[in-house]
């Protein structure tokens, strides 16, 4: 498995676990992943794609406390992507 599949897969629990919280623990559960994945990161302009996916979403919940329905479905979508692509 590629290192951009394994933070997808990743991502996805993640993006699944925060959905279920409030705003405010969600975004700090996307913060934390984030700021883990932030130094492996290897050069990938789908993985720089994805992870804007994921800081777009943090952005909305931690500016409006909330994310609609379709903000989280672009967020996994679009790590969904990257997993089936990168494996």
């Amino acid at each position: 498995m590629s290192t951009e599949s394994q933070l997808a897969t990743a991502a996805l629990g993640t993006l699944h676990g925060a959905r279920e919280l409030p705003a405010e623990d969600a975004a700090s559960r996307l913060r934390d992943f984030l700021n883990s994945i932030a130094s492996p990161l290897p050069n990938s302009s789908r993985l720089a794609e994805a992870s804007g996916a994921l800081r777009s979403l943090l952005q909305k919940l931690e500016a409006d406390g909330s994310a609609s329905d379709d903000d989280w479905q672009e967020a996994i979508e679009t790590m969904l992507s990257l997993a089936n692509e990168a494996s």
